[in-house]
């Protein structure tokens, strides 16, 4: 009776401990953007063959260009139909990592089709939206072209929306699915160069975007909290490095990247009322999000202000490791930087200016090259007289956890001011806002 009984009571125990600790998060679709940037996809000029009839008359020129929207069936279907051999359909699969027993002998219609091309004096496209490859029995949607690039940017969010099927592999059957796409004609500033001799391919420029994020709400420590995720709005899945979040309080101002906020990513810790939790993956479709609690901290890990620096591995120019051990009681100016980007060398002078003002008080400086060749960096630091600590990250080999990565670098030059305890008290200010900063601690001391 009594091993029934404690056998109960440690099914109790562990079914408490799960509820506990791991949590499910259900995600409702709503179209748009939300509070994240766009992206979108390009549609390069197809160098096979497609197959595709009744193109309206009245189109003066045109190309005709797809969209994968399951990639492993994709690749499978062009071996399938001698379109690559065995060897190049296996550098693929090594590649992104294919799981080849998810693959079908069926052909599954995984692409869409789009048509791009002029008709009196306007751009058009037409999106094979019914996926019959059949063009007659779809809407043209017209577009003013040429146009200037801030109009681009006016009008970029309200484009037309083309609800779109599509055949996808799933559960040893072939399903049909439905997605929404805005393809675009313009290319703002981005300068884009196709391989093709193909004079026609090289006028059209073709975009295609997936405006459509996720929602949802979970009760984390008893405080009612929003998730909003996007999948850079540039697939139809959503996969673990192509996932971005923002996961708040509801009674918080709601965060945006339109406004500067940085996003979570799969695998970040994030802190909810001095509470832990790891998000720790998304569901394929993104109606479900995983989250893990992992305890209490004051210290909530973070990469904005107000929040303490994450764990990182990062390696000095001559490959030796960085510890912060060696930086107690510090004040630490990160300066992420690259030999490549012109902004981040006019800064140099102004970097110079303060690490000689602070260099014999409680402040180190230590710029972080993110550049492609070690000694190129180490050269360039020398002739510069740059005589301060130098970080270098390859950025050509993607590491998860380098600083770059863990603290969510993505514009060049940027600066991150971190405490003693390793709160990051500014980032991304101004030379002059930082030094004021550091004027008001380092005299307060």
């Amino acid at each position: 009776m009594k091993a029934n009984v404690l056998l109960i009571f440690f099914l109790l125990l562990a079914a408490c401990s799960n509820t506990t600790t791991n949590f499910n998060v259900d995600l409702k679709s709503v179209e748009g953007y939300g509070v994240f940037l766009p992206g979108n996809v390009i549609l390069f000029p197809i160098n096979d063959s497609v197959y595709y009839r009744n193109v309206p008359n009245d189109i003066s020129e045109f190309v005709v260009r797809s969209l994968a929207l399951q990639k492993d069936q994709y690749y499978w279907n062009r071996y399938l139909n001698k379109q690559i051999d065995k060897n190049t359909l296996s550098k693929i699969i090594d590649y992104y990592k294919i799981d080849t027993a998810k693959f079908t002998n069926v052909n599954v219609d995984c692409e869409v089709l789009f048509l791009i091309g002029d008709k009196d004096d306007r751009r058009i496209i037409i999106v094979d939206s019914d996926n019959d490859e059949d063009f007659a029995d779809e809407k043209i949607n017209e577009y003013d072209y040429p146009i200037t690039v801030e109009k681009q940017k006016e009008i970029a969010q309200n484009l037309p929306v083309i609800l779109t099927q599509y055949e996808y592999f799933e559960n040893d059957a072939v399903q049909t699915k439905s997605v929404k796409l805005m393809p675009s004609p313009y290319k703002g500033t981005m300068g884009i160069n196709y391989n093709t001799d193909n004079e026609v391919e090289k006028k059209f420029f073709l975009f295609a975007s997936f405006p459509e994020y996720k929602q949802g709400v979970i009760s984390l420590n008893k405080t009612s909290c929003e998730v909003i995720a996007s999948n850079y709005f540039s697939s139809n899945i959503y996969e673990t490095n192509r996932t971005k979040l923002f996961i708040f309080p509801k009674t918080d101002v709601v965060p945006s990247e339109l406004n500067g906020d940085i996003p979570f990513g799969i695998g970040d810790i994030f802190n909810v009322r001095g509470n832990d939790y790891v998000i720790d993956s998304i569901a394929k479709w993104g109606d479900n999000l995983y989250l893990e609690y992992i305890g209490q901290n004051t210290h909530p890990y973070g990469v904005t202000e107000g929040f303490y620096v994450p764990r990182f591995s990062a390696y000095y120019l001559d490959k030796s490791l960085f510890s912060f051990e060696d930086f107690k009681s510090k004040y630490i100016l990160f300066d992420f930087w690259g030999t490549w980007c012109n902004p981040c060398i006019k800064l140099i002078p102004e970097l110079q200016k303060i690490n000689n003002e602070y260099k014999d008080k409680n402040f180190v400086l230590i710029s972080v090259a993110f550049d492609s060749d070690p000694n190129i960096v180490f050269d360039f630091v020398n002739e510069n007289k740059m005589d301060w600590l130098h970080l270098f990250v390859d950025q050509t080999q993607f590491d998860k956890n380098s600083i770059t990565e863990k603290l969510k670098i993505s514009s060049y030059p940027s600066t991150l001011l971190i405490s003693p305890d390793r709160e990051i008290i500014a980032r991304n200010k101004q030379i002059q806002e930082i030094r004021k900063i550091l004027n008001d601690k380092l005299n307060a001391l």
